[in-house]
């Protein structure tokens, strides 16, 4: 099926993620904490628990104010080379869109007006009740695409999610560096329209 479609994660690959570096200064190999972790961030991107409250709690883990905590979680910086890339050379091509386990919406303090122009759609889990890897999820990502998944390409920094992509039908890449993501591209790409397509 040809590729109509490709959709990119948020954190860690449109602009860097601050959650482990928050976990690797704050708690080190401290199991019990980190399983805390990952059951506060499930929490508060399916929606069932604020941002605020997220961070709070986050705080009292990492024994550090509230303050701290929101200035280290909020650092985030964009991904320019990656965003000039899409704007360039795959946007002309294919509907773009956005998939992100988060649990609020900072898209328009994250990017520039221009750069949100790039997405044809964004899907957030809190607005949803879904998170990645859950199948669902993807499968919304397509619909409201108006495409199949079978027509998708999905990038995530993280295994587990392009496995869920997988499993929905998806084609995935996960990613590591803009250089990695254009060769991985080229090969899924290619032949297509009789060339390379990146």
């Amino acid at each position: 099926m040809r590729i109509s479609a490709i959709i990119f994660d948020c954190f860690g690959v449109l602009v860097e993620a601050s959650l482990e570096p928050f976990c690797n200064k704050y708690l080190g190999n401290d199991t019990e904490r980190l399983t805390q972790v990952k059951s506060l961030d499930d929490k508060a991107c399916s929606g069932t628990i604020t941002y605020e409250v997220y961070v709070e709690e986050m705080a009292k883990l990492a024994g550090i104010s509230v303050d701290e905590a929101t200035e280290f979680l909020d650092r985030n910086p964009a991904n320019r080379e990656l965003l000039n890339y899409i704007g360039t050379e795959l946007r002309p091509r294919y509907k773009i869109g956005l998939l992100s386990n988060a649990s609020d919406n900072w898209l328009e303090e994250l990017f520039t007006p221009e750069e949100l122009s790039l997405f044809n759609d964004t899907v957030l889990s809190f607005e949803h009740g879904i998170v990645k890897p859950d199948p669902a999820i993807f499968n919304l990502a397509a619909k409201r695409l108006g495409v199949q998944t079978g027509e998708c390409v999905f990038v995530d920094d993280r295994l587990e999610y392009c496995n869920g992509a997988t499993k929905a039908g998806m084609r995935a890449i996960c990613y590591k560096s803009l250089d990695q993501l254009k060769n991985d591209l080229s090969v899924t790409l290619i032949g297509e329209s009789g060339t390379n397509a990146t």
